[in-house]
């Protein structure tokens, strides 16, 4: 989805590709623009969707808050994005 591209462009742009370096998902919608951005609850699903197809991991827990990083593969769809 556009949104979840969206996402991914965010923690790539940010070299967020550790779990020390992994943004909640407060810090990762203060940086989607704002056209682009939805409800916490939403952005959770997709973060959530995105680690089963493999895209981000979670990353250590920033107090009570789940955090996230890319991985190679969603780093490839932000290149093949960038490409097309």
């Amino acid at each position: 989805t556009k949104f979840g591209l969206a996402i991914l462009q965010v923690l790539n742009d940010n070299d967020v590709s550790t779990s020390s370096k992994a943004f909640s998902i407060s810090r990762i919608l203060e940086l989607i623009p704002d056209k682009q951005r939805k409800s916490y609850s939403t952005t959770y699903r997709h973060l959530q969707n995105m680690v089963t197809q493999g895209y981000i991991k979670c990353g250590f827990s920033d107090g009570m808050a789940s955090t996230y990083f890319i991985v190679e593969t969603g780093k490839s769809i932000c290149k093949a994005q960038e490409e097309f």
